[in-house]
This record gives structure tokens, sequence and C-alpha cells, in this order.
């Protein structure tokens, strides 16, 4: 402490002998050294708040993605629920199921054949069923009206395959084979 006093002391002696013009010098230093720690002082402030702000974007853009992600996810285990409810439903009888529709639509079954369990039945997964179906001589948009009765039918029945050539006696016309199954809970 005692240091200290003396060394305030010696400085204000040096003051009080030193010239205007050695006052003017250390008061512009003393200046400049305070204008430097002020500048050190901001820019180390502002590079904080810069990366402060950086984090709060990229949080709040994580925040937006998993809102979107959580509103998809809300809509995906809703459709699943709603498929397992479906696939609790008992199926149609697919060889009936299949020769009727085309029927109703106005369509000639050229012939058919049912390929029985094709997968799954055990460890809980769904049992398979599929039938080939072959048509001669279909016009799209009775095409189109089949396969949309076929998809929206009870339970869970999709058209997994279908092949499509034009017909030979009518080029408007089209020849078509397809294999629709249905699938049930095991």
């Amino acid at each position: 402490m005692d240091k200290a006093r003396a060394l305030i002391a010696d400085v204000q002696a040096w003051l009080a002998a030193a010239t205007p013009r050695e006052r003017r010098l250390l008061a512009m230093a003393s200046s400049g050294v305070a204008l430097f720690i002020v500048f050190v002082f901001w820019v180390s402030f502002s590079s904080a708040i810069r990366k402060a702000q950086a984090t709060l974007e990229e949080k709040e853009q994580d925040f937006e993605k998993i809102s979107r992600l959580s509103s998809g996810y809300s809509a995906l285990e809703q459709e699943r629920q709603l498929l397992e409810v479906r696939l609790r439903q008992s199926p149609p009888a697919l060889m009936s199921f299949v020769d009727s529709t085309p029927k109703s639509d106005g369509v000639e079954v050229g012939g058919m054949s049912d390929r029985g369990v094709v997968a799954g039945g055990q460890n809980g997964k769904p049992r398979e069923q599929s039938v080939e179906v072959n048509l001669s001589k279909v016009s799209l948009d009775k095409l189109v009206k089949l396969l949309a009765d076929i998809e929206h039918s009870p339970g869970v029945v999709k058209v997994r395959r279908l092949r499509v050539r034009k017909s030979f006696e009518n080029k408007d016309l089209l020849d078509v084979s397809l294999s629709v199954s249905v699938w049930q809970g095991a």
C-alpha cells in the first residue's frame, strides 16, 4: 500500500514538473490507450452478440423444422392407425370381388388365376393373398374407374402390378393384365 502511495506521489510530482507539451502528449497517449481498451471490449461484446444471434437463429430454424416434422408425423401416424383399422376388417373374398368389380364397371374378365397366400402371416405380419386378372378390349376410362373401385374397396385391397398394351383388333382399346392383392392382419 505504501508503494502505491509512493508511486502516485512520484507521478503527481512528475506531472507538476512536466511542460505543457509533455502533458498534452501524455493526455493523448492515455486517451489512445483508453480508446483501445474500449475498442477491445466493443469488439468482444459485438462478437459475442453475433454468436448469440446466430445460435438463436439456428435454434429457431431447428424449432420450425421440428414443428414441420411433428405435423407430418401426426398425419402419418393417423394414416397408419386408419390402415391398421382397415387391416382388422375382414377382407372381401378376393376371387369373387375381383370377378364382380369389373362386371359392375362393364368390363369383361378374360381370365383369372388365384395365387393364394403369397406373403406374410407369420410373426404378426399381415397376410397377403393375390389374384392375377386378364382383361381384354377395355377403354381407358373404364380401366381408370375399375382401378379406383378396386383401390377404394373395404379392407386393404391394392393393385400390385399393372401391364397395359394396345389391343390388336382395336387400337383405341387396351389389353390389361393386373395383379390384385388383399391384406389381412395376422
